[in-house]
């Protein structure tokens, strides 16, 4: 098996190193990159980035650069037609099966212009290097070519681990490609008359959880345009705004990295979740450019490369310079029978994506399946023969690939392009492909003249200026801190009532325990307390354990956990790797409440880890403030509800009434502090004073109150300078001075056993703090158009 010779160069200048000095190489391109990508901190590794650039020469490159061109120009002209005259169909050079049966085409788009008349902004194209030397193109990506981000870490770590190589051989940049897409993206924003200095494009990334996030991140770094999610926009009057804190900002042009179905729900796909509702109808009044342009999805259908050369000299008026590996539509009888008179040299793909799924079916290589699975697959296209293709197998040449030895590898080759209003350029460099998923390469280009110095990265001995600003913070992340604030208290305090519960039904003596029903009705839901007549214990560990129960402590943990990871890329990595693992423990042995405990004691210590991580590695900036926002109020709200339940009724017997007040105390966190302070006499009215006034008590609600009021004024637009108080700040005030003008003996007496008084108070309190919740979150996260007696704090909306 031979090896590409283009390669040679290369593996003759490295046969100098010694093996140790190679492999000290390899190691400082594995590091490189993961100290300049946001791939590490999204859970990715860059083992398997090859160390041996796949190397492309001058000549072969003028083949490859005009062929991969003309393909993305091509594509264009195509999604041009499709949602336009249709030209191609009405003259019947297609067959109608290839559009109206395709469930990409969006209707919905049809006969809607883009920006400059440039649907296919960029594009990707695989291609195979033969034996015999010459290349084909194997498939097009032309919705959200995948691999831009990636082949732009693998250049930077390996012309980094190798850069007198890099330099001798004359390897053309990447950076001029990447300067020419930031300025096509730049004048279509133009074009739609947008105005501002920044933010005028964005990139809108896929979902936390996608394996394409990290390299969304990357382009968007090295761009230096905002990433941001479909949560992150908003639509009022056919506009697309970003939220962020300062307010609604314009957005002029969206560089897309989601797929077509998951832009719009209104009117693509309700049942993906995903998208901004109205953003088809801004696109439709010309208020906002999209790239990719919505529909292009359709352009993947592999059912159109039988057509391509015919399809290149209808639109173009020129020959396909780089024509596809041989593959045939099996709606055409004659194709078909040719096909299925020697199956085992073809691979057979549907013509169409599956309706409902964002991806291809995986294609079937017809001789390498079993017989039943020969036989089946032969079935099914003789019965529907219109959604099938087939594509002639194909001995492809192989490259150097190292992984401790140099081996040979069968690799494809991922060149990109981008259309703009005037020209098409081609990356001169790519993604290498590895069979087998071996791993990726760069690709090196050689210049036969010297390459200029360009670079939109700063270079590394550039000194860079102290900064203590901590770069806008999107709505969505400060949404998720306030979340994932608001989850940790509660989980805290459930935790702690759980605890309260399980230690008494530890004791043989638990019915004789009065208190137990005034901690269970603070703890459980109705539907608990419905299984405690029957089998407390069980209860308990269907409030505690059960992930079904939407009420329960493992719907709060889940949630931190998924809270955390979303936030992966703002916070530390020891604080990350306790969220990660927030409440998981090992399920509790036995049938006793006592089995409980050690796995309440592992929550709350996760809890106050957190705490102390997040109090030590988190900048004072508005990241902090919307986790400590939530956390307080969430704290306020629950301690409130805990007084509520437990102190609204006074008993008439001193026993139950003692150990009310002490379980209350100790549920609450305060009951040390009591004692230093009074002793072991127990009181109704130092309690309240100590869990509802005291703001030397870092438990109590006027303690989370100041802390509140103390955070708002650094917020944006809460500047209590002012002559005028925000109505966010009046909330917290009015709440405050509640606090610290309550009489408590007057909250302590009872009329006919109940304490009118002091649930007056706390009811009044609760529904303060969530006004205060939902204020915070009507300003600053969701920016919803404001009713009520919220009509007078709008939102600010400024072009960006």
């Amino acid at each position: 098996m031979e090896c590409v010779e283009t390669e040679d160069t290369f593996i003759k200048s490295i046969s100098a190193l010694s093996k140790v000095e190679f492999e000290h190489r390899c190691r400082r391109l594995h590091n490189v990159l993961d100290e300049n990508d946001l791939s590490s901190s999204m859970g990715g590794n860059h083992k398997g980035t090859d160390p041996i650039p796949l190397v492309i020469t001058a000549e072969e490159w003028k083949t490859l650069e005009a062929g991969v061109a003309q393909r993305a120009k091509l594509f264009n002209a195509l999604a041009k037609d499709i949602y336009g005259e249709q030209s191609l169909w009405k003259k019947g050079k297609l067959p109608a099966a290839l559009l109206f049966a395709n469930p990409d085409f969006l209707q919905v788009v049809w006969k809607v212009h883009p920006v400059g008349n440039v649907f296919v902004n960029l594009t990707s194209t695989d291609v195979a290097r033969l034996k015999d030397g010459t290349f084909v193109a194997v498939s097009d990506h032309l919705q959200v070519p995948d691999g831009l981000g990636r082949a732009l870490e693998n250049r930077i770590g390996v012309s980094r681990a190798f850069p007198e190589l890099f330099r001798s051989m004359q390897t053309e940049r990447l950076a001029g490609f990447f300067k020419k897409l930031m300025d096509g993206l730049d004048a279509m924003h133009k074009n739609i008359g947008g105005e501002g200095e920044t933010s005028k494009v964005v990139l809108l990334a896929s979902s936390p959880d996608n394996p394409r996030r990290a390299e969304d991140a990357v382009i968007a770094r090295y761009l230096g345009i905002p990433l941001v999610e479909n949560d992150d926009l908003a639509i009022r009057n056919m506009q697309v705004y970003m939220k962020t804190l300062m307010g609604l900002k314009k957005i002029g042009t969206i560089f897309r990295r989601v797929e077509d179905g998951m832009c719009d729900p209104l009117e693509l796909r309700i049942d993906s979740g995903e998208g901004a509702v109205g953003l088809i109808s801004s696109v439709r009044a010309g208020n906002v450019a999209i790239a990719n342009f919505l529909g292009t999805g359709v352009l993947e259908t592999p059912v159109f490369k039988p057509f391509l050369p015919e399809i290149c000299h209808e639109l173009l008026g020129e020959e396909l310079l780089l024509r596809d590996v041989e593959t045939l539509w099996l709606g055409n009888a004659a194709d078909a029978e040719r096909v299925l008179a020697e199956p085992e040299k073809w691979i057979f793909k549907k013509a169409f994506r599956d309706e409902g799924s964002f991806k291809e079916a995986e294609p079937k290589t017809y001789a390498t399946m079993t017989t039943t699975a020969q036989l089946a697959l032969l079935q099914t296209v003789e019965n529907a023969p219109e959604q099938w293709v087939a594509e002639r197998s194909m001995e492809v040449s192989t490259v150097y690939a190292y992984r401790g030895e140099f081996t040979p590898a069968v690799s494809l080759m991922r060149f990109f392009a981008v259309n703009t209003t005037n020209e098409t350029s081609v990356m001169p460099g790519g993604l290498g492909i590895l069979d087998n998923g071996l791993g990726e390469k760069d690709i090196w280009v050689l210049s036969e003249n010297p390459v200029a110095n360009f670079s939109l990265l700063a270079p590394a001995s550039q000194a860079i200026t102290p900064s203590r600003a901590g770069g806008d913070l999107p709505s969505r992340a400060a949404e998720n801190l306030f979340r994932l604030g608001r989850a940790l208290s509660a989980s805290n305090m459930m935790a702690r009532i759980a605890r309260g519960i399980a230690v008494r039904l530890s004791d043989e003596s638990w019915m004789d325990m009065p208190e137990l029903p005034w901690i269970l009705k603070a703890g459980l839901t109705d539907e608990s307390q419905s299984r405690l007549a029957q089998d407390p214990e069980n209860a308990l560990r269907y409030f505690i354990l059960r992930k079904d129960n939407k009420n329960g402590m493992q719907c709060v943990l889940t949630e931190i956990r998924e809270l955390g990871m979303q936030l992966r890329d703002r916070i530390s990595e020891d604080l990350w790797l306790y969220l990660n693992g927030f409440g998981i423990a090992e399920v509790p042995a036995g049938t006793g409440a006592a089995a409980l405990l050690p796995y309440l004691k592992e929550v709350l210590s996760d809890s106050a880890a957190v705490a102390g991580l997040a109090a030590d590695s988190m900048t004072r900036g508005h990241e902090w403030r919307f986790l400590e926002l939530g956390r307080e109020i969430e704290c306020a709200i629950r301690t409130l509800q805990l007084v509520k339940s437990l102190l609204y009724t006074a008993p008439t017997d001193e026993m139950t009434n003692l150990r009310l007040l002490q379980a209350v105390l100790e549920i609450g966190d305060g009951l040390m502090t009591y004692h230093r302070r009074y002793g072991g006499r127990l009181q109704v009215v130092p309690v309240i004073d100590l869990l509802l006034s005291d703001e030397s008590n870092p438990r109590s609600v006027a303690y989370q109150v100041a802390k509140l009021r103390k955070a708002a004024k650094h917020l944006p637009g809460n500047d209590q300078s002012e002559a005028t108080f925000s109505p966010l700040d009046r909330e917290l005030m009015r709440v405050l001075a509640e606090l610290r003008l309550a009489n408590i003996e007057q909250l302590a007496e009872t009329v006919d056993n109940k304490r009118e008084n002091l649930i007056k108070l706390v009811e009044t309190q609760i529904n303060s703090i969530e006004r205060i919740a939902e204020i915070v979150n009507r300003l600053y996260l969701s920016h919803a158009p404001r009713a009520g007696v919220f009509h007078a704090t709008t939102t600010d909306v400024s072009e960006v």
